[in-house]
């Protein structure tokens, strides 16, 4: 029995709202006895009494408002259990992603040799907040012979190719440009 199962059914013996009802299981670590102790020892469970059925309108109108208040905390606490999963799949998402962007590097090297590694937020950062010389720099730095690669925890062997490619043009143009 999970522990909405648990909820509904200790709202139904005893009587109480959903919220009391999730409240007193969570205190008893999801035993339904102990749950029913605690709401009796805080007075919430209404003393035991000898069903009784009425055509009488008020008393119908009576049990109509507590199923509908049970039909409200019910929808609530799911929309509440909706809310926490969302939100943990939100934190999970963004914690993936900077795992992601902190395990792996930008590589800038001129002849072989590393100039800078730079972890990919750092690069991001970097695009964000000045994009328009970012550009020019990669583009220049290109036909004076430095090449850029990933390296990290990640597959980027096509981000590579990509880079690859770019450096091979840049030689070509340049050569092009010295037969001139």
């Amino acid at each position: 029995m999970d522990n909405f199962e648990k909820v509904e059914k200790l709202v139904e013996k005893a009587g109480v709202s959903y919220a009391d009802a999730k409240r007193a299981l969570e205190q008893a670590n999801g035993d339904l006895l102990d749950a029913m102790i605690i709401l009796e020892q805080d007075g919430k469970t209404a003393a035991p009494e000898q069903p009784s059925y009425s055509t009488q309108y008020e008393q119908q109108a009576q049990y109509v408002s507590v199923a509908t208040q049970v039909e409200n905390d019910r929808r609530s606490y799911e929309k509440e259990e909706q809310r926490r999963e969302r939100k943990e799949k939100v934190k999970s998402g963004f914690a993936n992603v900077m795992h992601f962007l902190s395990g792996n590097f930008l590589c800038i090297q001129k002849d072989g040799e590393l100039i800078v590694k730079l972890p990919l937020w750092a690069v991001i950062l970097i695009f964000v907040v000045a994009w328009h010389v970012s550009i020019i720099a990669v583009i220049v730095s290109l036909f004076f012979g430095v090449r850029y690669s990933f390296k990290g925890e990640a597959d980027m062997s096509a981000a590579n190719n990509v880079m690859g490619k770019a450096s091979n043009v840049a030689e070509k143009v340049k050569e092009e440009y010295n037969k001139l």
